[in-house]
This record gives structure tokens, C-alpha cells and sequence, in this order.
């Protein structure tokens, strides 16, 4: 990344526009902007604080927004296989949540635990605007993480744009480029693909515990019209993560170790910038878990 003073997003005034059209986005934004006055600091860390033009601080906001909108509806859906997997196992205690979904569900619901018990502290946006955002690109599971959420998004809702954003961003970063975008955005896919199927069998287990219901709504439009009901500022779920769960975390840590050696062979001649980007990019991770 070439400047942590500015976002490494970019959206043009047109898909802005088609964004604010979007009521359930700015039902967010206004509720982000009320928590943000409610604070007794700034909102922006030290760093940001100073070395960030206002305008940018803006874009940050906006793009922070942007973020945690996307991100509620994965939250929510991880909310209710939970509930749904307790239902389905009520006999079986001890037994590990997953195992009330099967095929790619399966593999889904155990993703979302993993990157929800690794990165809580990011994806309930309690923290510096700036830092929220730039931290997309730290490693390959938040960028999948996001592109997932965008994906599920679909066409319509004005949230169009930010995946292409997404590809822009990583395309243009020194420490990613050209070369890994395709493969993140075919696991994107793989994992936006079980995250529907999830929410499908959750539908079914549903319906076998209560009786024929109706059809489960769009994936693109049901978690978007309940944001303005939602108060994700201070929803906070405890996720006691199973066996499974705690496997994928340590193997997704030790092959970042590994991977992340290979990656750095494959980018020494990358120019990053030496200033302020040095921390932050030396702990960013090319990590391909599954």
C-alpha cells in the first residue's frame, strides 16, 4: 500500500449517488455517525488523527460504512445457523455446531466462525475509521471475508461498485497485484456459493422444527432491509468456537507462517514505501487458507 494516509478505495460520484439512494445504507451511516458522537476521544486513532486531510477522513467514514454494512448480514446469517445448529442438536451435547449442515454449508459455517473469532475486533468496527479500512487488505481472508459480503450484496442495492473497488485495490497494491486477485475472487465465489446453501439449510431445519413457512427471501435483499432494525453497535454474540473451528484457526495460522516466506520471495522487488507503511505492511499476510 502506498499511502496509509489515504483509503486504497475509490468510488465515483455516480455509484456514490446509487449508493445513498440505498435507505438501509444510510440507516447505518446515521447510526455509525450517532455512536461516533457518543464517544468521548476522536474517532480516528493518533496516527490518523494528524496525518490524515480531512477529506480523506471522510472517505475513511464513508468507506468504513461501507464495510460494516456489508459485513452485518454475515454476521447475522453466522447468528442464525448457530441458533438453528442448537436446535438441530439438542440431544447431542458436546456435538460441534457444524455438524447440523453438511456439503458446502458445512465448510461455510466453519469459515465464518474461523474469520469471526480471528478478526471480532475489526468486523464490529469499534475502532479508528482509517484503520478499519486498511485492514481489509492485511491478509487474504479479510479480503475474501469482504468480497464475500459484496458478493451476497447482488446486483441492485447500490453496493455494485464496491466490489470493483475491491479488485482496483488489490490489483493496484504492491504487496498483492495483478497475480492473486483471480484466485481470491474464484474462493470468493466457492464461498459465497455455501454461504447461500447455508442459509437454504437453515431454511429447511427451520421448517422441519416449526412446520411449512414461507419461502426464504433474497440473500440480496433480506439482510439489507433489516439493517435499520439491527442495533449491530452493540450486538455482541460470545462464539465458543468448536474442535473444528480451533483446528481451521491454527491451520489457517501455520500455513500463513508458511505461505508468508513464499510470499515475500515472490515480492522483494516490490517498492513500498518506507515511512509509515512499514509496520503495518511487514504484518500484512498473503495467506491463502481454504
Amino acid at each position: 500500500m502506498s499511502d496509509l494516509r489515504t483509503s486504497p478505495f475509490r468510488i465515483s460520484p455516480h455509484d456514490l449517488l446509487e449508493l445513498e439512494r440505498n435507505e438501509a445504507f444510510q440507516a447505518m451511516r446515521d447510526q455509525l455517525h450517532r455512536r461516533a458522537c457518543g464517544m468521548e476521544g476522536p474517532s480516528f486513532c493518533s496516527v490518523h488523527q494528524h496525518e490524515c486531510a480531512a477529506d480523506d477522513q471522510d472517505a475513511f467514514r464513508l468507506h468504513r460504512d461501507i464495510i460494516h454494512t456489508l459485513l452485518v448480514p454475515l454476521f447475522l446469517i453466522d447468528h442464525q445457523a448457530t441458533r438453528v445448529a442448537a436446535r438441530a442438536l439438542p440431544s447431542q451435547k458436546g456435538a460441534e455446531p457444524e455438524r447440523a449442515f453438511r456439503g458446502e454449508a458445512r465448510s461455510a459455517f466453519a469459515w465464518l466462525h474461523c474469520i469471526l473469532t480471528e478478526e471480532g475486533d475489526w468486523y464490529r468496527t469499534s475502532r479508528c475509521p482509517a484503520c478499519i479500512v486498511l485492514h481489509v487488505l492485511h491478509s487474504e481472508p479479510t479480503i475474501r471475508f469482504v468480497a464475500v459480503a459484496a458478493q451476497l450484496a447482488g446486483p441492485g442495492t447500490g453496493f455494485d461498485c464496491w466490489l470493483e473497488a475491491l479488485e482496483t485495490a488489490v490489483r493496484e497494491d504492491p504487496f498483492w497485484g495483478d497475480a492473486f486477485w483471480p484466485d481470491i475472487e474464484h474462493r470468493a465465489a466457492g464461498l459465497t456459493e455455501g454461504v447461500q446453501e447455508l442459509v437454504r439449510q437453515c431454511h429447511e431445519l427451520r421448517t422441519s422444527f416449526d412446520g411449512p413457512t414461507r419461502p426464504p427471501p433474497s440473500l440480496a435483499r433480506a439482510p439489507l432491509s433489516g439493517y435499520d432494525r439491527v442495533n449491530t453497535s452493540t450486538c455482541t454474540i460470545a462464539l465458543k468456537p468448536s474442535s473444528f473451528t480451533r483446528k481451521q484457526v491454527r491451520l489457517t495460522r501455520e500455513e500463513q507462517r508458511y505461505r508468508s516466506s513464499l510470499a515475500w520471495n515472490c515480492s522483494r522487488d516490490a517498492q513500498l514505501r518506507p515511512s509509515l507503511s512499514n509496520t503495518t505492511t511487514q504484518s500484512r499476510r498473503r495467506s491463502l487458507t481454504s
